[in-house]
């Protein structure tokens, strides 16, 4: 029953640190549609979200392992709810600038209490698989509703249905303590001054990886309509993608763990990532839209335990995994951004072009990282 109350706790907060990326491409196609702003202003909007993650991020890092997790889980419960709330009464891009940046750091505090959790035990790829797959299966299932609760309440409808399931957050904090591990399991894994070039080039491809993401997620919707599929089309595309693909890859790299080694689970999801974007825009079609999204859910999560993992491995207080998730989101903020300067002179295609790139710098890295950790226990690293 701990246990399951732990890990119930560690979903319920990776699902409010993924707060500002659950539904974005609707936010930004309802914040064009709705509100009166350019794609690029939702673009920006975006970034700036994913940059503040990043920020508080950094700031969080130094103190994760000693601040108090309850106290952190309702800072980050309030900073979101605020934040989206607030969001309802305004339309100005001025206005939404900083709301979004509150909402950012709220999600890094969110992130913190995860992670914390998550970095503590002895087989983080477990957990982590587990967690996302929890996570996917509400960002699935709220992606597929989206587009109704649009319909009925716009852009406020969306940000008031995301401070709702953020507050049942708050239900698991006292949870939390129940995952805390003792001194000696702490002390039995390499700390991260030990290990930083080994650390170097895995944060180097956790951000290229997540700059293409970025760059495709945040204007996935806007490339589905141009490809001639209604609003509510594309949001049952991508959540159907997330709820379906996106779950099974993460299941399936809890089922087969390190079963094929470090270097084919990168293989797999970073060429699933390159195809995908082909699909998504020079096929152009409804079909090859719905193929590339289920690609792209697939990859998506299918690699993430076997990164974040081999991150927290390092360090079970949970600062290296941290500087995963740092990466990550910044590069989930500088993709929309330079998709956004791409977007008002090239269209769509250019975007695909730059994030296939992305993904190919990443699988050179990711390769020669994941073959140069041979040397490292295989009980720190097996799910």
């Amino acid at each position: 029953m701990t246990e399951k109350r732990s890990l119930t706790a560690m979903g319920a907060y990776a699902m409010a640190g993924n707060t500002p990326l659950v539904v974005q491409p609707m936010v930004v196609g309802a914040m064009v549609d709705r509100l009166g702003l350019s794609e690029r202003q939702a673009g920006i909007l975006a970034s700036v979200e994913l940059t503040a993650v990043t920020v508080a991020i950094l700031a969080l890092i130094g103190i994760v392992s000693r601040a108090s997790r309850a106290h952190l889980a309702v800072f980050a419960v309030a900073a979101i709810v605020v934040a989206n709330v607030v969001t309802c009464f305004v339309g100005a891009f001025a206005w939404l600038l900083p709301l979004r940046i509150l909402s950012g750091v709220g999600a890094a505090a969110a992130f913190c209490v995860y992670l914390n959790m998550a970095a503590s035990r002895a087989q983080p790829e477990s957990i982590f698989a587990v967690v996302n797959a929890i996570s996917i299966a509400y960002s699935g299932v709220l992606t597929l509703v989206t587009p109704a609760i649009l319909n009925f309440g716009g852009l406020a409808g969306i940000m008031l249905t995301l401070s709702f399931m953020t507050l049942f957050a708050l239900v698991t904090i006292p949870w939390m303590k129940v995952s805390e591990s003792t001194p000696s399991a702490r002390s039995a894994l390499p700390a991260v001054a030990s290990v930083p070039v080994g650390i170097v080039p895995l944060l180097a491809m956790m951000l290229l990886l997540y700059t293409g993401h970025g760059a495709i997620w945040a204007y996935q919707e806007r490339i589905g309509v141009a490809a001639g599929l209604t609003a509510q089309s594309v949001g049952k595309a991508l959540g159907l993608s997330m709820l379906v693909w996106g779950v099974l890859g993460s299941l399936l790299a809890r089922f087969l763990g390190m079963a094929i080694g470090r270097v084919w689970p990168q293989l797999l999801s970073l060429g699933s990532s390159c195809l995908a974007v082909i699909l998504l825009v020079f096929a152009f079609t409804p079909l090859s839209f719905a193929a590339a999204s289920a690609l792209i859910a697939f990859s998506w999560f299918y690699g993430l335990p076997y990164q974040m993992g081999l991150l927290a491995a390092r360090d079970p207080q949970g600062r290296v995994a941290l500087a995963g998730v740092m990466m990550s989101t910044g590069g989930m903020a500088l993709g929309p951004g330079i998709a956004a300067t791409f977007l008002v002179a090239y269209g769509h295609a250019p975007i695909g072009m730059f994030a296939g790139m992305c993904y190919l710098c990443a699988l050179a890295i990711a390769v020669s990282a994941a073959s140069s950790t041979r040397q490292i226990a295989p009980q720190q690293l097996a799910p």
